[in-house]
């Protein structure tokens, strides 16, 4: 008869600023900061450097690529916080998620997900939200040209609390 063992894999854990130097291929996790590391190993094994390489997670802070919260109340149209560009920017990309207490039922809310691109050519602006919708969010998004920048706005409406919106800045097409 075969035998059959049963076995747990556990990776090294701690702060960000008490996280060891990784063994080559080793995993460690900054509980924390909620980020992921590789250990590089050592420079005779043919690591272009000692140290640990963080891998990408919905955690990760990518340098250039923000995430913005930004709390939007009931029945007010608002500028959304850091989405003002000026006229050389041709097309913007934002990844979004909009989530608002479902009046009906509190124990559940309702959400939005969705991606906005935003493009401009002189004074025209154009803008087309991609989204997934669960319940009704009653938001909406307008681009509006003021002088030379392009504003983003967000419209949330009447019936229900304010919602919590969050974003990254995707993309810049130059």
């Amino acid at each position: 008869m075969a035998i059959v063992q049963i076995s747990q894999i556990k990776h090294r854990r701690g702060t960000s600023e008490n996280l060891p130097q990784l063994a080559s291929a080793e995993l460690g996790w900054s509980i924390d900061s909620q980020q992921l590391y590789i250990g590089n190993g050592t420079l005779e094994e043919g690591a272009p450097e000692v140290g640990n390489t963080e891998i990408l997670t919905q955690y990760s802070n990518i340098g250039g690529v923000t995430k913005y919260a930004q709390t939007l109340v009931s029945n007010i149209t608002a500028n959304v916080t850091g989405l003002s560009f000026d006229n050389t920017d041709p097309s913007i990309i934002v990844t979004y998620s909009a989530v608002r207490a479902n009046t009906a039922d509190t124990s559940k809310s309702n959400v939005k997900t969705g991606t906005v691109t935003i493009s401009q050519y002189n004074t025209h602006n154009t803008i087309l939200d991609s989204n997934v919708q669960i319940g009704d969010v009653g938001i909406s998004f307008t681009a509006t040209q003021v002088a030379n920048v392009c504003v983003v706005s967000a419209t949330v409406g009447a019936t229900g609390a304010d919602c919590a919106l969050t974003y990254t800045i995707n993309s810049i097409a130059i």
